[in-house]
Formats: structure tokens, C-alpha cells, sequence
């Protein structure tokens, strides 16, 4: 697996080893803070006022995070709980949330205890979490919450808003074969040898259509179904826009500490030239009757109405071909 990961041995403990950064990057090196009046979050120098932030921190109950697989869940846990940089202490707060020898009382406090202040504990590295699902019998945090049972999903979301990344299908599936990481996304090493994300995707798609939706760790469970009634999301990210999405929705609930920057960004890595143009029309076809809801919801919410596009992430090292000018040229686009 052509990936860079975060502290294998720590990770594989934890049953992940997928939390990939970017080649050469430093985990153990601290980033300096930035200035958290004035962030570059997808406008031209939009200013932020101190007293506009505390308002928010004020009347806002707060945000939890409803974690969808391969949505950039990790990357928002990391810098919800430690800040920037703070990244490579990942694997070892699952590690902690996964220890069953503890109460689920005493692993909290001791992640709470090792937090950034005023941190959040999300997801993945949440105790209450760690339950496997008996609807889906992946993990509690890759679950839908409407599979969750009602006292750990009121226990978890309490009264706060929660909120989702939301990711356009086709780019999703590519990254989840570009991971090639058996039991989450799936690895393919058939296909992969080539790059062959055509006929990987097309795999994918139809283990689905053949009944098994809760494959692969719960990656390939539809995303609308983490918006369904009980306890789904109520905040939908912009995942084509990430980190500006991110960043722009933790400062106007009052979380500037969170601040997203690119190195701490989790990312997957190898055969960085496919992209969702290099899917064809029977495969996207699909996607598209898999993905039907996913698609009607990045319309509503973001107005990405075109389930043709091609997209990948401007804002996302390595997440875009490097030739994109010339792979537009070539891609496939279906129309009706």
C-alpha cells in the first residue's frame, strides 16, 4: 500500500492503519499557531472579530460530529481533540477509547484529561463509541445514528448540532480506492497494480447492489443515511470545499482553536493521476443508482445539481490529478 501512516504499529493496535498524511510530513513537529482574528478560510482576508467569536461561543450549544467514513472524520477528531499539529497523538487517543479493561467512564476522563482546552472528545475516539453495531456490525462511530441505540445516541449528541462532511460520491469511491486498505474502503490489488479505478469502483458498486451494504467497515453505506431520522445529521459540510468548508463552520460556532491547516490534514496517497473522470458511463450509472439520495442532497444543500460532474479536491494535497487541465480534456461525462 503506497501510503504514508500515522505510527503503524500504534495504528494497526487500533484495527486503522488508513490515517494517511501526506509524503514527508513531520507528525511529531508542531505547527505554529495562527492568529485567530484573521483566517484565510475561502475569502479574500475575512476578517474575524474576537467578540463576534465568544458571541457565538455564548449562544451556540455546541457541535458534535456525526463521523461518516472517509468524509475527513479523522482529520476533525485529530484537531477537535489536540489542536494543530497535533496529529500524530491520534492513533494513541483510539488506543485509549478502545481499551475495554476500562469503564467507559475512566477512558473519558483520561481523554479529556489530554485534550487541547476547550477540545472536543468525537467519533472515532469517543468510549461510547466503540460498540459494534448490531444493525450493521461496523463500529458504533462509522454507523448511521439511526442504528445507534437511543441512551448512547442522546448520551453522545445531547442537545448539540450535529454536523457531517458531505462528499460527492464519485470522488469518494476513487479515494476509497486509492486507500486500498482492506476492511475500510476495500483493497484491490488486481486493479490497483494498474490504477484501474474503473473497474475497482464498478466492484464496489455492485457488492452493494448484491445485498451488502455494511461491507468495508461501513464505507460504502450511502451518506444520506447518516442525515435519517433519529439523530441525523442537521449541519451538512461542503466536503468539495474542504478544509475552507471546515474551517469556516468551526469559527462561526466559536471554535478558532480547531483551525484545520494542510499538514494536518489525513489524506490518502498512490495513484495520484485517476480521478472521478476516469469512470465510465456504466459505472457511474451505478454509482448514481446506489448513490441516488447523495447526489439530491449536495443539490439541496450546496447546489452541485449536475450528477454528471467530475470534481476533486482543489484544497486537499494530492487529491487532484497533476495534469488536470489535460485530464478534463479526456474525462467522460454522461449525459442523460
Amino acid at each position: 500500500m503506497a501510503l504514508r501512516v500515522l505510527s503503524a504499529a500504534a495504528v494497526a493496535a487500533v484495527g486503522l492503519a488508513s490515517l494517511e498524511c501526506q509524503d514527508g510530513q513531520d507528525w511529531s513537529q508542531e505547527v505554529p499557531g495562527l492568529s485567530l482574528l484573521q483566517l484565510d478560510v475561502g475569502g479574500p482576508g475575512r476578517q474575524l472579530l474576537e467578540k463576534d467569536v465568544q458571541a457565538a461561543a455564548k449562544t451556540d450549544p455546541g457541535l458534535v460530529l456525526m463521523h461518516l467514513p472517509y468524509n475527513f472524520g479523522h482529520t476533525l477528531e485529530s484537531v477537535a481533540m489536540f489542536g494543530s499539529g497535533g496529529s500524530w497523538q491520534l492513533a494513541s487517543a483510539m488506543k485509549v477509547a478502545g481499551d475495554g479493561s476500562k469503564s467507559v467512564e475512566e477512558r473519558l476522563a483520561l481523554l479529556e484529561a489530554s485534550k487541547q482546552p476547550n477540545g472536543e472528545v468525537w467519533g472515532h475516539v469517543h468510549p461510547l463509541l466503540q460498540e459494534t453495531s448490531n444493525v450493521t456490525g461496523c463500529p458504533l462511530y462509522f454507523t448511521p445514528g439511526k442504528h445507534w441505540p437511543k441512551e448512547i445516541a442522546e448520551a453522545y449528541f445531547q442537545d448539540k448540532t450535529r454536523f457531517g462532511m458531505l462528499r460527492d460520491p464519485y470522488e469518494r469511491l476513487v479515494a476509497q480506492f486509492r486507500g486500498n486498505y482492506r476492511g475500510y474502503g476495500g483493497q484491490y490489488d488486481k486493479f490497483y497494480e494498474t490504477c484501474d479505478v474503473n473497474g475497482a469502483v464498478r466492484q464496489m458498486v455492485e457488492t452493494v447492489l448484491s445485498g451488502d451494504p455494511y461491507a468495508e467497515g461501513c464505507t460504502w453505506v450511502p451518506q444520506a443515511e447518516y442525515f435519517d431520522a433519529p439523530y441525523g445529521i442537521m449541519l451538512p459540510v461542503d466536503n468539495r470545499r474542504f478544509p475552507n468548508s471546515a474551517n469556516e463552520m468551526l469559527v462561526s460556532h466559536g471554535y478558532s482553536h480547531m483551525f484545520i491547516q494542510e499538514q494536518d490534514i489525513l489524506h490518502v496517497s498512490g495513484c495520484n493521476e485517476v480521478w472521478a473522470g476516469d469512470l465510465d458511463c456504466e459505472t457511474k450509472a451505478l454509482v448514481k443508482k446506489v448513490y441516488a439520495r447523495d447526489f439530491e442532497l449536495l443539490c439541496k444543500h450546496f447546489g452541485y445539481c449536475d450528477d454528471n460532474e467530475n470534481c476533486c479536491l482543489l484544497g486537499v494535497p494530492e487529491m487532484c490529478p497533476s495534469n488536470l487541465t489535460a485530464k478534463r480534456e479526456t474525462a467522460t461525462y454522461c449525459s442523460e
